[in-house]
């Protein structure tokens, strides 16, 4: 007998959870969230309470964070029998919503028999951002960037001669994400500093690192490029390009036309990527630098900095069912392509509006005497969100997660430029030591 309810799991639940419980709950899915992964404290901000998740509509939570494929099953098989007697529910999608559930989402998938799961061997190449690159590489078939494990800060200066590297060379964390974990080394000594930083020690998952990843540091213009798949068929949804300061700090990202034939061949090498790595169903976003041909306007040589198998964060699904004038929903298709049903697409991927995202750094560490963000005068305000307040303590901006705060707009180009320079000239954070 079919189950007369469709449950969906939400692991480690970060990324846009809201509204995929939305789209859930439209659905008359029955929702479970489940904290897998251990939560850091860094990161807590960013995680949703139990409480928040209930008030949103979630039916169940379960809040492990043990990192265990066989408990998170065995709990999920128990509530079923519990709560659902009879086999009056099923699972029918499993969705990683954070980067480190990529890594258990497939494996939770295809131990409660669901067939709608990315393939098991490739696991570590959706997560590891070295054997991604090997996986993508295929014996020379696709570019990837030079690069070599580091189990010793003794190694670092006869690696990057083995691999004859110039510098700035890139130090990075295997399993880091939001750019955490990576450093632009100008020099051996920032080499040799941001290995040992890394090395034995807990990585932005907060398992202990064993060996860092040195990279060549690629040229070129960053991308990200949004991918749906369902049953192995990918399809493009979203490109952004990222404006970067001269101190290599997010500065913004524009939304791009997926369609826009200067960008044809990181759209192409963006999916095979995707194919290399295994991603059959769900949301993916391959992070790519590429140099423009100026006299084609052409960007070429595109060159994979890595693939997140899962929704890309900064609110980048939302922005572009903003973008398209609600043409799409893409949070409904997410949940399709877990559950192996081919999602409905929009007529065109082609912005209908201009979206652009904010990052707001922080120039150095102190304590907030006092933060302010006039959003008042924004004609194109979508959203804006601000992560410290007045009292805390804070280090200067290295990644996403340690920005001050992000703004979102959605209009024509023009008042978008506009409205970018209000918010930059609108925030002040004043820190004292």
């Amino acid at each position: 007998t079919m189950a007369s309810k469709q449950a969906i799991l939400l692991m480690d639940p970060v990324t846009e959870w809201n509204r995929v419980v939305q789209a859930a709950n439209e659905k008359n899915m029955v929702t479970i969230a489940v904290f897998i992964s251990p939560i850091e404290d860094r990161m807590r901000k960013f995680h949703p309470t139990v409480k928040a998740l209930k008030e949103s509509g979630v039916d169940h939570v379960l809040d492990l964070q043990d990192r265990d494929c066989y408990n998170c099953v065995h709990s999920v098989q128990h509530l079923m029998k519990k709560s659902y007697p009879g086999g009056g529910c099923s699972v029918e999608a499993v969705v990683p919503l954070s980067e480190t559930a990529v890594e258990f989402s497939d494996i939770v998938a295809a131990m409660l028999g669901n067939s709608c799961h990315n393939p098991l061997h490739l696991t570590t190449s959706r997560r590891d951002k070295g054997f991604m690159k090997e996986a993508v590489h295929q014996g020379g078939k696709n570019r990837v960037t030079a690069f070599a494990r580091l189990g010793r800060v003794e190694d670092v200066r006869e690696t990057i001669h083995k691999l004859n590297l110039t510098y700035p060379v890139v130090i990075k964390t295997p399993q880091g994400f939001s750019t955490s974990g990576v450093y632009i080394c100008q020099n051996i000594i920032d080499a040799e500093t941001a290995t040992r930083t890394i090395l034995n020690k807990a990585g932005p998952d907060g398992r202990n690192v064993e060996s860092a990843l040195l990279e060549e540091f690629i040229e070129g213009t960053e991308f990200a490029v949004n991918l749906m798949a369902c049953k192995g068929k990918l399809v493009v949804t979203d490109v952004w390009k990222y404006v970067k300061t001269e101190s290599a700090r997010y500065s913004q990202a524009d939304i791009c036309d997926p369609l826009d034939p200067s960008l044809k061949h990181i759209v192409e090498y963006s999916q095979r990527v995707a194919e290399a790595v295994g991603l059959d169903y769900g949301a993916g976003h391959v992070e790519v630098k590429a140099m423009q041909d100026f006299k084609t306007g052409l960007y070429i040589n595109p060159c994979m900095v890595e693939i997140g198998a899962r929704l890309s964060g900064g609110r980048k699904a939302t922005m572009t069912e903003a973008a398209l004038d609600g043409t799409w929903d893409p949070f409904a298709a997410l949940i399709d392509s877990h559950s192996g049903v081919t999602p409905a697409l929009p007529p065109s991927f082609s912005p209908k509006n201009f979206v652009r995202h904010i990052f707001l750094p922080i120039e150095k560490s102190g304590h907030v005497s006092d933060i302010s963000l006039d959003t008042s005068k924004l004609t194109t305000l979508h959203s804006h969100f601000l992560l410290v307040e007045k009292g805390d303590f804070v280090n200067e901006t290295t990644d996403i997660t340690s920005c001050a705060g992000f703004v979102w707009l959605v209009g024509s180009k023009d008042e978008v430029e506009i409205d970018t320079a209000i918010v930059r000239s609108s925030f002040h954070i004043v820190l004292t030591s």
